[in-house]
């Protein structure tokens, strides 16, 4: 093997078949046989375009205009299968063993995880890592000397630039002194500005998958397995009955597959763009798994999209999402996952299910129970998987306990007895603290009671609960009547019947909470008293009946142990419960300061949301439009889920007063507004208009509001300017009232209106707008009004210096409160500021940031905003080739996310094409556009943050 090939090891799995380099000459090997040349021209580009985009699918139109520009598409499809057959007898001899190096489909080409390296990734990877020396052995020459199709010009001369700055970087035995220690791959970063250092870059924020605080046993290999399926397959689901670990096993998977931990080696390729972990264990309907979907995804206000919106969020993303316990929803729900693989070719779904899907394309995968030891393993059983389990949580509630020659008979009997199952083994493992293994197995072997039994010391409540775990399986393949699922149940019984019954009635309370709860509201719904709740929650916590997680200072149950703690409530004490749940979140929501980060009211919107839900069930709807209004401001920022909305919808119908309607359905309504559905939202605002006479509502605040909101729904759907009198009554009664911010709100709409006609007044009314904010100390307020204004002053160079003095305000204070949406909308406005002063570097470093994080959120508004403004400050930056390829990807991206082309985006487009034609000629400006086009989404994205 070549010294640089060794090299480029280091950026790619040693165990890779086939080595391939690129830079300087052409070379492929295994090991054993050295290739130079290949059977044909197409096929050295072939297989050079696969291997220096390992990660992505190389859609086969694509390829063709690559290889043979302007061929019929029929020959060219003929052409490419001859090609791709040369090149899987060269790469795939007869009788390897592993996976096939080229994958190939109807629609794309791609090269299998770990089965080729090449040295053009493993350049730009150490360019990017700083790792210039590694980098320098491997650039040995201009990239496939000899070959003059358009792309690989373009590749060779965007490597070569590249590769010249290295010479200006510190190398071996120079001085660094103030020289950067790396070579950024992008075109050159824009110098950070004193304000812009004065807070880092933002991180990507992603959907959160559940953690654990303890090692996954005996599950390397099939892990691994699984793994390599979920890579390759679209749809695969993880099939096993209740207890058997499956949640947990798609959790260490997805984890790995989304950062590198775990099984994953690396640089193992495939990564994912982005993973999320759909929870629906309480989802029985179409409508609530969208919803579910949605929240998981942060898109929980679009949902009246439906699969729409799902399909514009996921388009163009390489991303894997995890549909846990779906088995109840397999009839449903499988048409939903059907549709979603059509639209996205980029998504992977993981399953985990008792019952399969029944969909063409899926991989079954069942996942085996624990590997248990024979009953007379002696010595050798502490090796086992199931038994090291049952230690390792055994020690976590007594760390002086180990296998003996005195327990371990027992301990084998006891995972025997359990077959395996994971949660099972756990449950079990925490009664040692006080029961010895013998006693356990004991209890254990006497409580195994039919699920239909009602044998139980609980008599009717221990039959109900032993129907309820029956029925999380009832779509599944086998009955309640299951042994391994009668096994589970005996340890949720016992485990149950170990509680203290403080620690019993607290467990069936909490089960009203959704997504978890604080110690303060756990006392203030469930409370008998700080002492009590707080010694039964400990309690709880030691027998893993309960999470707690230090981080958030937070309580939650496991799902499996909620559905059987809320069958465990007495029915009659469930709408009381619910009752005090939302008079809880009512006083909560109203002790919220305006300075309250956004995160705070994050953390509770699953119990929001169950609340507005349960108060439409109760037939409390006042208590339902209480809370809405105590949280309208965070609202304004955060999304209620969409079957809270429902919920709530509901809600106003059955208000009995005009007020309490007219103020519902006007928030309603902005809240469908604000999750792009203008549709639903009109009728909720005429209503709510139908509602407002001056006699219903009087001259107060609750006018005030309404009218603000009406006002500024009407002027955005309609650009109506006839609402200026509604703004004008608006911030009258909220003057007499002394509401500061929505004075506030009522101006900064005004500034809005103003800006086209009336720059000065425009610039006039966002500062007393902000400056309202202030001094209420709202901070949400605060940054909108800092963008609001910057906006306005932006329309002019004089007034950009200012404007950008806001924007890095505004930036620092969302970057320390987490706010992402709103950074990103900042960042876009820096660099429209900053292009206006015609500083190219600086607008699209920030164009850059607000494409990183919209991408990461995810938010395809902003997401399109961004694409769409880089190309300009490219071209001015001498980089024409990116630009085109990006403004051609955004021709195609923005109008699906922003509606048609106005004539001031066509004037944009126009204008970067110029830019390029003068730095192109007209074929290659022509190739460029072309290849933008046939972009995805996560490659555009790629080429904007990287170049």
């Amino acid at each position: 093997m070549s010294e640089a090939l060794d090299t480029a090891g280091r950026n790619a799995p040693l165990h890779t078949r086939w080595q391939l380099r690129l830079l300087g000459d052409l070379t492929l090997t295994d090991g054993t046989r050295t290739l130079q040349r290949l059977s044909s021209r197409a096929a050295a580009a072939l297989l050079a375009r696969l291997a220096m985009a390992p990660q992505r699918a190389h859609a086969r139109e694509e390829l063709i205009e690559l290889l043979w520009p302007g061929v019929a598409l029929d020959v060219g499809r003929n052409r490419l299968r001859q090609v791709l057959s040369t090149l899987k007898s060269l790469l795939d001899a007869p009788g390897a063993t592993g996976a096939p190096v080229l994958q190939a489909d109807r629609q794309a080409l791609r090269l299998t995880a770990d089965a080729l390296s090449c040295d053009v990734p493993a350049f730009e990877a150490a360019l990017r890592a700083g790792r210039l020396d590694e980098a320098r052995a491997l650039y040995r020459g201009e990239l496939l000397p000899g070959f003059f199709d358009e792309w690989i010009v373009d590749e060779r001369l965007r490597l070569a630039a590249l590769a010249d700055r290295l010479d200006d970087a510190p190398g071996p035995g120079r001085t660094a002194g103030t020289a950067p220690t790396g070579v950024a791959v992008a075109p050159a970063a824009a110098p950070a500005t004193p304000a812009a250092a004065a807070y880092p870059p933002p991180r990507p924020v992603r959907p959160v998958l559940p953690h654990y605080l303890t090692h996954l046993r005996g599950a390397d290999t099939i892990g691994a397995r699984l793994r390599s399926e979920v890579q390759r397959q679209r749809l695969v689901t993880l099939l096993g009955p209740g207890g058997h670990g499956k949640t947990r096993l798609a959790v260490e998977v997805a984890q790995a597959l989304s950062d590198g931990s775990g099984w994953a080696e690396a640089n193992s390729a495939p990564r994912f763009d982005m993973v999320a972990f759909v929870p629906l264990v309480g989802c029985l309907q179409r409508e609530e798994m969208l919803d579910a979907l949605m929240l998981a995804l942060r898109q929980e206000g679009h949902a009246s999209h439906g699969l729409r919106h799902l399909a514009g969020v996921l388009a163009g993303r390489r991303t894997l999402v995890v549909l846990d316990n779906f088995e109840q929803l397999v009839d449903a729900g499988a048409p939903v996952v059907a549709t979603l693989l059509e639209q996205n070719p980029g998504l992977h779904l993981l399953v985990t299910s008792r019952r399969a899907l029944g969909l063409a394309g899926e991989q079954e995968f069942v996942l085996p129970p624990l590997p248990l030891p024979e009953p007379d393993a002696g010595d050798e059983a502490a090796l086992n998987p199931a038994v090291a389990l049952f230690v390792d949580r055994a020690r976590a509630v007594r760390a002086d306990f180990h296998l003996s020659s005195r327990n371990r008979d027992a301990v084998i009997a006891l995972v025997r007895l359990l077959e395996g199952m994971p949660l099972a083994i756990e449950l079990a493992a925490s009664r040692v603290r006080s029961v010895p293994p013998a006693s356990l197995l004991a209890l254990l072997q006497a409580a195994q009671p039919s699920v239909d039994s009602d044998a139980s010391p609980h008599g009717e409540a221990g039959a109900a609960h032993g129907n309820a775990l029956a029925l999380l399986s009832r779509s599944g393949p086998r009955g309640g009547s299951d042994p391994r699922h009668a096994s589970m149940l005996a340890v949720v019984q016992w485990s149950w019947q170990m509680l203290s019954p403080e620690a019993q009635r607290l467990l069936g309370r909490l089960s009203v909470f959704a997504g978890g709860c604080t110690l303060d509201a756990v006392q203030a719904v469930c409370g008998d008293g700080s002492t009590t709740v707080a010694l039964a929650l400990d309690e709880l916590v030691m027998h893993s009946m309960l999470r707690s997680d230090a981080e958030t200072a937070r309580f939650e149950l496991f799902e499996l142990i909620r559905v059987f703690a809320a069958t465990m409530l007495p029915a009659a004490d469930a709408p009381a419960l619910r009752a005090r749940h939302r008079r809880w979140l009512i006083t909560w929501a109203r002790a919220l300061p305006l300075a309250a980060p956004l995160q705070q009211v994050r953390h509770e919107l699953a119990n929001i949301g169950t609340a507005v839900a349960g108060a439409a069930t109760d037939g409390a709807p006042e208590d339902a439009a209480a809370l809405v209004d105590a949280l309208q401001g965070p609202l304004s920022d955060i999304s209620l889920p969409q079957g809270a909305m429902r919920a709530l919808a509901r809600c106003a119908d059955a208000l009995p007063t005009a007020p309490q309607r007219a103020t519902t359905r006007a928030f309603l309504a902005r809240a469908l507004f604000r999750a792009g559905n203008p549709a639903g939202a009109t009728p909720l605002a005429e209503q709510a208009w139908a509602e407002l006479p001056e006699a219903a509502l009087g001259n107060g605040l609750p006018r005030a509001g309404v009218l603000a909101r009406l006002a500024h729904l009407r002027w955005r759907m309609q650009r109506d300017a006839g609402v200026q009198a509604w703004l004008a009554e608006a911030l009258a009664l909220a003057e007499a009232a002394g509401a500061v911010s929505l004075m506030a709100s009522v101006l900064a709409t005004q500034g809005a209106m103003a800006r086209p006609r009336d720059p000065a007044a425009a610039i006039t009314l966002q500062r007393r707008s902000l400056a309202l904010w202030t001094q209420a100390g709202d901070v949400q307020g605060m940054n909108t009004g800092r963008a609001n204004l910057a906006i306005a002053l932006a329309g002019s160079a004089a007034g950009c210096p200012e404007a950008l003095a806001l924007l890095d305000e505004m930036l620092a204070s969302t970057h320390a409160s987490g706010d992402w949406v709103q950074h990103a909308h900042g960042c876009n406005v820096r660099g429209e500021a900053l292009t206006r002063l015609r500083r190219w570097s600086e607008a699209a470093a920030a164009y850059r940031d607000c494409v990183q994080l919209a991408f990461a959120l995810p938010e395809t508004l902003l997401l399109a905003y961004g694409l769409w403004n880089l190309p300009r400050a490219l071209a001015h930056l001498r980089l024409p080739d990116t630009a085109a390829r990006l403004m051609g990807f955004a021709q195609t991206f923005a109008p699906l996310h922003c509606g048609p082309l106005s004539r001031a985006d066509r004037h944009d487009l126009r204008r970067v094409r110029r830019l390029c034609r003068v730095q192109l000629t007209p074929a290659a400006l022509a190739a460029c556009w072309r290849e933008g086009v046939a972009l995805t989404l996560s490659d555009a994205v790629r080429l904007a943050v990287h170049g």
